[in-house]
């Protein structure tokens, strides 16, 4: 495994979006709510572009735990802001970040999120 000296802890990301239908969940009754699932992959996909680009076209990120709270509820059409910090490096590969999501001021959700650092099978698709 080489190194990879650019990933290290106190790099951040945040990624921003509008809570639209393929976020919300039903089951609750009325317009719905954003749903857990769909805040958990926003925090993941946050940790993931945090380190993707400092990586090179041979690796890429695998996520194998999340420790997340959900605590408040955000109703459809409202705008989410998704934050994830690296907070170690553990072996050179092994990554914990500190994650949250908030609706403005309010914190809607937090935890944590670990990511290793793998081989890339096959071409990595263009961005976009």
């Amino acid at each position: 495994m080489p190194d990879f000296p650019a990933v290290q802890p106190g790099i951040e990301k945040t990624i921003e979006r509008t809570v639209d239908d393929t976020l919300v969940t039903r089951h609750v009754g009325g317009a719905g709510t954003f749903a857990t699932p769909a805040m958990i992959g926003l925090m993941e996909q946050c940790s993931h572009k945090l380190i993707e680009p400092l990586l090179g076209d041979a690796y890429t990120t695998v996520g194998f735990e999340v420790c997340v709270k959900h605590l408040k509820p955000t109703e459809p059409g409202s705008r989410v802001s998704v934050k994830s910090r690296l907070a170690e490096v553990t072996d050179g590969r092994k990554l914990l970040f500190e994650v949250e999501c908030r609706e403005g001021y309010k914190l809607c959700g937090t935890g944590t999120h670990r990511r290793t650092i793998v081989a890339a099978f096959g071409p990595k698709p263009a961005a976009g």
